[in-house]
């Protein structure tokens, strides 16, 4: 039973993202909801479940992308390991808390992927000012939404 609701969330997660990102943005912005449901995974279940997904879904990023294939897997891997190994010394149960582990693994999303690009491409891959702003904080304001659909599809351990 475990193994189909991991690959229910797997599948449910690459579906809210696409469609998402197809239909629901304003002006090109919207939250990046893979980020927020890797987050809420290694929060909720550790960093070696979070890391799983992330790299997933990363590679899932990656196939539709066309810059540095493999630079999405790496930095949400990255931040699932980041996050599963520092969830006991944080409160990530409050919507407050949720919020603000959201931008921050956002931000450092985005700068590890400028920095990803200038090592292994002519350039940063940086999304642009008006998206590096915009897209934290909106990731910020669906994170307390996002974790506890997360805790509930997976019950408490």
């Amino acid at each position: 039973m475990r193994v189909l609701v991991a690959a229910f969330i797997f599948v449910a997660g690459m579906a809210a993202h696409w469609w998402w990102s197809t239909y629901l943005m304003v002006w090109g912005l919207g939250p990046h909801l893979l980020i927020i449901m890797t987050v809420a995974i290694a929060a909720e279940r550790g960093p070696i479940v979070g890391q799983c997904y992330g790299f997933a879904w990363g590679l899932f990023l990656d196939t539709a992308g066309v810059h540095c294939f493999g630079a999405n897997a790496l930095v949400l891997t990255a931040a699932a390991y980041l996050v599963g190994n520092t969830r006991r010394q944080m409160d990530v149960s409050s919507p407050l808390s949720q919020a603000m582990m959201a931008v921050v693994v956002s931000w450092g999303h985005l700068l590890a992927l400028a920095l990803l690009g200038m090592v292994f491409e002519r350039g940063a891959l940086w999304p642009g000012w008006s998206a590096g702003l915009a897209v934290p904080l909106l990731n910020g304001l669906a994170a307390p939404f996002v974790f506890p659909l997360v805790e509930r599809a997976w019950g408490r351990p």
